[in-house]
């Protein structure tokens, strides 16, 4: 190995670990997108019947 190959593999390295960090971001972007809005509204539902606010007897309904 020469100098000259050991002064161009870090720059190389950088330039790799760069473009995977932009590919992570964009791909995570667009995932958080795509599943964003659905992931929201599961856990919601989720935590709403975990905590029993589902479970409420609907009084009006008896009344009739």
């Amino acid at each position: 190995m020469t100098e000259a190959d050991s002064i161009g593999r870090p720059q190389v390295f950088g330039a790799g670990v760069s473009l995977g960090m932009l590919a992570g971001i964009l791909i995570g972007s667009l995932v958080t997108l795509w599943l964003g809005e659905a992931a929201i509204d599961l856990i919601h539902r989720m935590l709403d019947r975990m905590s029993g606010k589902r479970e409420r007897v609907n009084f009006e309904l008896l009344l009739q």
